[in-house]
Parts: structure tokens; C-alpha cells; sequence
């Protein structure tokens, strides 16, 4: 098998993954639009609702980004086109702060919620409303330096814009700010929350403590997922390595990269499900509430006949 059959098989099982991410994704966000509308919701569990629906719109953004670049590459690689264009360079640059403000939510939402809890102005719902794109406009200002180095280029052997390995300072920036300082940085949130919890006293109110142990779970199964997540990407790193060291590019180094990028898009999608309560009570009501319409309806079944008998 060749490189180019193996890189077109490898397209459409990141295109397949990047797919089944959105669909799901998507399922879940309007599935959260509709539960918020049509149901009363306490203010805590709204906030975090709320949180998990920024962070559904943020996947399905990114998951749209990759489905658009896999079908420009399978165009490419079957008919020959060219996507060089400033809209390509745009989508390049835009990935990355997408990726990197998905990161940033988790960080900054579970730190507020358990360190600065007291604090009344961090109860009201906008605060974390308006810190998404405030994260948003910051990450896009920590990441124009790779549009001024001119390092987003248009990649003819995989049709679509993006930071080559070969650009070793830009992929250096990218690498960096978008898994090493969400990773340093959750980890220090980590740190300091779990110090902050051992520092209080015995006599607090023990509502607080329960929500605080609560959050606390919450946070390490986070860091699990995302240190999970972030070990997808050491295909990349040993390639770049392998970069350094020979001078030579794989052929195939994105498409495999990108293979792992989308199972853990995927992952990330599900398991945020399973690791907000909030969010898993919502899904799973409604499967819940259907078996036991279908139960019920079942036994009124069995019972008719014996009634006609």
C-alpha cells in the first residue's frame, strides 16, 4: 500500500470520527437548549449547564473546522484542488485559539466555582457568560505572533492551511500555548484548589464542604480526561522529534496526528457527559423516563387481553 492510499484511508477515518463528534455534540447542545427552556433550573445547576453548553459550542465549532480541512483533503488528493486563499490562512489561525479556549473553559470555570465560591458576584450567570469570549479575544491575541511570523502557510500535499512541522518556531508557539500552558496551568488550579480545601476549618457550613468535595471530584476526573487528551498528542511530538534529528518529514505525520486530535474531540464530547452530574442527570433522564414509558405501556398490553377474558 502506498503512501497516498494509506494517508486517503487515514482522511476518511479522521473524517468518520470528526462526523460521529459533531453529530453527537450537536444532540447534546440542542438536547441542553431544550432542557434549559422548558424546565426550571436551580441557579447552581444552571451555571454549570450553562458551562456545559459553551463548551458543546466550542466543540462543535472545532469539529466543523476539522470536517471542512478533511473534505478539502480528500478534494485534493481526488481531484487536485487548490484551497490556497486568506480564508484558508483565517482557518488555519482559528483552529488552535478554538482548541486552546475549549481548554481554558474547564480551567477557569472549575477555579471560581470552588476557590472564589463566596464571592456573590461569582454566582450571577453572566460573569461566566462573558468570560468565553474574553478567553476567546485573549487566546487570539496570544496566538497572532504565528500570522506575523507568516508560519500558517497552505500545505499543498494536504490541501488546507495550517502550521507545518517544518516551521519549527511556529509549531514550537502552537505547541506551547495550546497544550503546554493549559496543562502547567490546569495542573497549578489543581494544586492550589486542593491546598485551599485542606485549609478550611472544621466548623464550615457543611452544604459548602459537599459542594466543595463535590467540585473537587469533578476536578480530577477533568484532569484525567484532559491529561488523557493531551497524551493523544505524542504521535506529534515524536515526529517532530524525529524531525529535528533526521531533517526529514514523514509523509503521513498530519494525517496520523490528526487521527488522534479527533479521537480525542470524540472522547472529550462523551466524557464531559459522564463527568458533570448536571449534565448526565439531563441525558440520562430523559432514556430513563422513555424505559418506564415503555415498560408501563407494556404491562397495559399484557393486562387487556386478560381483562377481555
Amino acid at each position: 500500500m502506498t503512501f497516498n492510499q494509506t494517508g486517503f484511508i487515514l482522511n476518511i477515518i479522521t473524517f468518520g470520527i470528526d462526523l460521529i463528534t459533531y453529530l453527537n455534540s450537536l444532540i447534546i447542545f440542542i438536547w441542553i437548549i431544550f432542557h434549559i427552556y422548558f424546565n426550571r433550573i436551580k441557579q447552581d445547576d444552571r451555571i454549570t449547564i450553562m458551562h456545559c453548553m459553551a463548551i458543546y459550542l466550542l466543540l462543535l465549532i472545532y469539529t466543523a473546522i476539522l470536517i471542512l480541512s478533511n473534505i478539502q483533503t480528500l478534494l485534493g488528493d481526488l481531484y487536485s484542488y487548490n484551497f490556497d486563499s486568506s480564508w484558508c490562512i483565517f482557518l488555519g489561525y482559528f483552529s488552535p485559539v478554538v482548541l486552546t479556549t475549549l481548554y481554558w473553559c474547564f480551567a477557569f470555570y472549575r477555579f471560581c466555582r470552588v476557590v472564589y465560591s463566596p464571592y456573590r458576584w461569582l454566582q450571577y450567570i453572566w460573569v461566566y457568560i462573558i468570560m468565553v469570549p474574553i478567553e476567546f479575544l485573549l487566546i487570539c491575541i496570544l496566538f497572532y505572533p504565528i500570522l506575523y511570523w507568516h508560519d500558517v502557510v497552505y500545505i499543498p500535499n494536504e490541501h488546507y492551511c495550517y502550521v507545518p512541522y517544518t516551521h519549527f518556531r511556529g509549531i514550537l508557539w502552537l505547541a506551547f500555548n495550546c497544550y503546554g500552558i493549559p496543562t502547567t496551568s490546569l495542573s497549578l488550579i489543581y494544586l492550589r484548589i486542593t491546598i485551599y480545601l485542606r485549609q478550611q476549618t472544621n466548623n464550615q457550613i457543611l452544604a459548602i464542604k459537599q459542594r466543595q468535595d463535590r467540585d473537587l471530584l469533578v476536578i480530577r476526573r477533568i484532569l484525567i480526561t484532559i491529561g488523557l487528551l493531551l497524551a493523544l498528542g505524542i504521535p506529534g511530538v515524536v515526529f517532530l522529534v524525529m524531525l529535528r534529528i533526521t531533517g526529514e518529514e514523514y509523509p503521513l505525520l498530519l494525517r496520523i496526528e490528526w487521527v488522534f486530535v479527533s479521537l480525542s474531540m470524540i472522547g472529550l464530547s462523551i466524557s464531559t457527559v459522564f463527568f458533570t452530574s448536571q449534565l448526565k442527570q439531563i441525558i440520562f433522564k430523559k432514556f430513563k423516563n422513555n424505559r418506564i414509558i415503555v415498560i408501563q405501556n407494556e404491562a397495559i398490553a399484557r393486562t387487556i387481553p386478560m381483562n377481555d377474558m
